[in-house]
């Protein structure tokens, strides 16, 4: 069965023609998200790759707010994040070259003085700074595994960690016999929280992992 994403929720058509820019759109939580740059959809990536982000909207309502002078203005912030508390995050995603010579972060916080609580509980900025590679590849493979799914493989995977303690990605997929089916395992449980990546490294088959600490908790109640 193929199952199509739903529609996006853009207040604005961002995927206009263009000779010079970027229009990506990734699928998240099952819905098309558009993206105004390469940048942003890193940002929605691994914002989605947070256990904690239940709902990422893009281009959501514009907010009004007073400048300096006391000029109304209109800002559409980039994502509205929902987390799993019912907190919801306003984020504007900006290059920091963009940031320093705009004074922008100076103008957030006039925008942020402003953004009414019915429409978010906090505003927060997002720059290519906060944006590794390393944590964007992390977020498009957690992004592929969650389309994959085998009880088994996952617990057989659990149960050599709990006898290894901690050990590399490639020393597991050896142990476990499964070849590549163990590593979609590992990035599941990964995306879980089951699994924990030692240091936060990029995943690879070079990289250290160990049960999280919930699933050794887990597993001396059971």
């Amino acid at each position: 069965m193929i199952y199509l994403p739903e529609d996006h929720r853009s207040t604005r058509n961002v995927h206009t023609k263009s000779r010079g820019a970027c229009r990506p759109s990734v699928v998240i939580h099952d819905r098309e998200v558009m993206c105004e740059s390469g940048k942003e959809r890193d940002a929605a990536l691994i914002m989605a790759s947070d256990r904690e982000v239940i709902d990422l909207r893009e281009q959501p309502p514009a907010v009004t707010w007073l400048d300096a002078e006391g000029t109304p203005r209109r800002h559409t912030f980039d994502f509205l994040a929902t987390l799993r508390s019912g907190k919801k995050i306003a984020i504007a995603v900006k290059p920091m070259a963009v940031v320093k010579r705009t004074r922008f972060l100076e103008t957030l916080g006039l925008i942020a003085r402003h953004v009414p609580r019915s429409f978010a509980d906090g505003v927060k900025l997002v720059t290519d700074e906060n944006l590794p590679l390393d944590d964007v590849h992390n977020a498009v493979l957690l992004k592929h595994m969650r389309r994959t799914s085998n009880t088994e493989h996952d617990q057989l995977i659990k149960s050599l960690l709990a006898e290894h303690r901690r050990a590399s990605i490639a020393q597991i997929v050896e142990a476990s016999g499964l070849e590549g089916h163990a590593f979609q395992a590992i990035i599941r449980l990964v995306g879980s929280g089951a699994v924990s990546v030692v240091d936060n490294t990029r995943i690879s088959y070079d990289a250290m992992i160990e049960l999280a600490a919930t699933s050794h908790t887990n597993e001396e109640v059971a």
